[in-house]
Order: structure tokens, then C-alpha cells, then sequence
């Protein structure tokens, strides 16, 4: 007689999140009629304000200690136009952040709607991000894959512990590089559009450019035994990026939208452009060992940032059968995980770098008496697989069951 193996009780991942999260804030508008010498009747205005508190409070199991951030704000909009066809708004934001130093951020966005099918766009404004709790305190290693993903604040003693452990081939980071606090992220952004209507379907077209001080960004900072990576979190200080992007979208029928869309992107470091500029970066000629400076032409720029990414969806409705279907076609072209040969920037030598690929995503949903929504789909159809994205194992079905109330 065969007897099956008695089913395991044991507990494979056991994992608790307790939030505590106090948000309370006041907002209140108000809209002016502004009489306008230039124009018949009147010009309306509407002003925006408000304030509030955060009072955040984190322990879950990847937290070696409960955390918590305090941060109270203020804000301020006005809206209006000045003239028939021009749109302006402009406001500005307040924090003040328990571990991090009070920011002011104002913004100013304008609209010229040109001809009833054709409208310009422009804006400026500065952006303020302090670091979140998992950036700062995340320990976390996946038990299916391997890989490790540690928050700043913990990732110089836990990749100790890990060398001790046997698990680490190589650190990529110095010490220096885990050992300065972990600043918040500002940057001023520019930006300048078009919106276009045309047909059955309508285009916008940005230009834009930020440029960043304490960037934050993941990053590779050892290779383990294991073939896997741990990543944390990093500044990234004096970082520019600029490109374009452009995206349109058709509703070919009723029930059928497809939309497109593509980016360019350069991010760079601008000390190291320059030093590569001049001729302060050096990387050894495969052919003669020698050093020889790096060609302004070899500096790719940061880690993880493809040059090019694209997009294709199709939606299609089924109101008959209460059933919607949706296909997505992403593209992203090549990027390094880190830099390889030792000249502190990702230039066309390293070897970290990961081909550009494609990914199929399909799911089709339907509704059930109303409030009932199943959905099944799969992720990454055409079986993209890469060691080095452990995010990515292969085709990933799912089953989804929602119940509005």
C-alpha cells in the first residue's frame, strides 16, 4: 500500500504590518470675480488653500524597531485666466518634516489653447521628497529567489552580517558610500507640451528637464554566493535628466481604444560628465591593458535608466457581456545594474548591463451582479527571464475576485 507524505505545517513566510497613520487636514477654496477691462463680463479666479499633519507610526517584521515620522503642511493654489485663452495656475507648499529640514516649494503652470484642436503648455516648479520608511529601514530577503533588499539605515550592519555569514562574493559600494545619512530628494522640474486633438484621437508631445540634489535611487551594492544581488537606497547628488515624451490615444469605436507611447531619456551625474569631459575618467583598453581616458560618447549615464522606453495598450469592451479585455506591449531598452570596472560612473565598458527586452501583459475582467469583478490575466506572456531581475521569473498568471461595497 503507497501512503502519501502527511502535508507540512510548517510555516514557509510569516510576516505582520501594523501602520498607524493620523492624516487630519483642513481645505477650503474660494472663487473671485475679477472684473476685466479687456473682455465682456468677468474673470474668475479660485483660490485653493489648506493645512495638515501626518503622524506616521510603522512596525512590521522586515523593521528591526517600530519607526515613525512626524510632518505638518501648508498649501496654497490660485487658479484663473489672466486672458480669453490663457490658463494659469500657480501655488506653493510648506513642510515641515521631523527628521528632515523645512522645504518650500512653489510651482507655476501656464495653458494657451491656440486654436479649439492645438494647446501649449509650460511649467517650473521645485519638489521636495524625504526618504520613506522602507528606504531608510527595509531587511528584507526573498526565500524563493535570493536576493536582499536593505534599507539605508540598516545596509552597513546587515551586509556585516551577511559577509560573516558566507553569503556575499564581492561589495560594490565603499563603506563611505553607506555611512553619511541618507538626505531627502529635491529637484526643480521644467517642462513644455503640446496637446493636439485630432480625428478620433488626440497627441501630447513633452519636452523636459530635472535636475536633481540627493536623488534618491536603488542600487546594487553586493553580489551573494548565491548568483542573487542585495540592493538599497542611495543619494545620488547634482543628477540631470532631460528627454521627451510623446503619447497618443485612438477611440477607433465605442467600444475599441488603443493608445501608444514613447520616451527619451538622458540622466547624468554632472560632475562626472564634466570630469569625463575632461579627460579625468579613465577605462583599460581590452586590446593594449593600457588606461585610456573615457570618450565623452562612452559615459551612458545612471544606473537603471534605459535610453528608450515604449508602450502599446489595446482595450476592448464588451458592454453585452459586462466584459472588458486589455493587452499591454512595454518595451525598455538596455541599462547597467552597476558600475564593473571601477571608474565610479556606467560608461559602455561595464559589463553590468542588461539587454533591452519586450513583455506581453492580458488580462480580461467581467462583472457579477453588480458589484462582483473577476479578473484573470498573466504578466510578462512572452517568458522574459533574466537572473539579474528577480522580479521577473517568467510568465506570472493571477486570479483576481473583487467585491465593491
Amino acid at each position: 500500500e503507497l501512503l502519501a507524505d502527511p502535508i507540512s505545517t510548517d510555516v514557509l513566510s510569516d510576516s505582520d504590518f501594523d501602520q498607524k497613520l493620523l492624516r487630519p487636514e483642513v481645505r477650503g477654496s474660494y472663487t473671485f470675480n475679477v472684473e476685466n477691462e479687456n473682455r465682456t463680463g468677468f474673470q474668475n479666479g479660485t483660490l485653493t488653500a489648506g493645512a495638515g499633519l501626518q503622524l506616521d507610526e510603522l512596525d512590521r517584521t522586515y523593521f528591526e524597531e517600530k519607526v515613525n515620522f512626524t510632518s505638518q503642511y501648508l498649501y496654497a493654489q490660485y487658479d484663473f485666466d489672466p486672458l480669453e485663452k490663457l490658463n494659469v495656475i500657480a501655488g506653493a507648499r510648506f513642510d515641515n518634516h521631523s527628521e528632515y529640514n523645512n522645504q518650500f516649494s512653489p510651482k507655476l503652470a501656464l495653458r494657451y489653447q491656440l486654436n479649439p484642436n492645438l494647446a501649449i503648455k509650460g511649467s517650473v516648479g521645485y519638489g521636495f521628497k524625504a526618504p520613506d520608511f522602507r528606504q531608510l529601514y527595509f531587511d528584507f530577503t526573498n526565500s524563493a529567489v535570493g536576493y536582499t533588499v536593505l534599507g539605508y539605515n540598516v545596509a552597513l550592519d546587515k551586509l556585516q552580517e551577511l559577509e560573516e555569514q558566507d553569503q556575499i562574493l564581492d561589495v560594490v559600494v565603499t563603506e563611505d558610500e553607506l555611512s553619511q545619512p541618507l538626505e531627502a530628494e529635491s529637484s526643480i522640474g521644467y517642462n513644455l507640451g503640446l496637446t493636439l486633438k485630432h480625428g478620433v484621437g488626440n497627441t501630447e508631445v513633452n519636452f523636459f528637464r530635472n535636475d536633481f540634489k540627493n536623488l534618491i535611487d536603488t542600487r546594487i551594492i553586493a553580489r551573494k554566493t548565491n548568483g542573487q544581488n542585495v540592493f538599497s537606497y542611495m543619494n545620488f547628488d547634482e543628477i540631470y535628466t532631460m528627454g521627451f515624451e510623446i503619447n497618443s490615444a485612438y477611440k477607433l469605436t465605442d467600444n475599441l481604444n488603443i493608445s501608444a507611447g514613447y520616451q527619451l531619456l538622458y540622466a547624468f551625474d554632472k560632475q562626472r560628465r564634466q570630469d569625463v569631459k575632461n579627460d579625468q575618467v579613465f577605462v583599460r583598453d581590452a586590446n593594449t591593458g593600457q588606461s585610456v581616458a573615457l570618450a565623452t560618447s562612452d559615459y551612458f549615464g545612471l544606473v537603471n535608466r534605459s535610453r528608450h522606453n515604449a508602450n502599446f495598450k489595446f482595450y476592448y469592451d464588451i458592454p453585452s457581456a459586462n466584459t472588458h479585455v486589455n493587452l499591454r506591449v512595454l518595451y525598455r531598452s538596455k541599462y547597467a545594474q552597476y558600475d564593473t570596472n571601477g571608474n565610479g560612473l556606467i560608461d559602455n565598458f561595464d559589463t553590468s548591463f542588461i539587454d533591452g527586452f519586450v513583455t506581453l501583459n492580458a488580462a480580461v475582467s467581467k462583472i457579477f451582479y453588480t458589484d462582483f469583478t473577476l479578473q484573470v490575466g498573466a504578466n510578462n506572456l512572452l517568458d522574459y527571464t533574466d537572473n539579474n531581475i528577480p522580479t521577473m521569473p517568467g510568465i506570472q498568471a493571477f486570479i483576481k475576485l473583487n467585491y465593491q461595497f
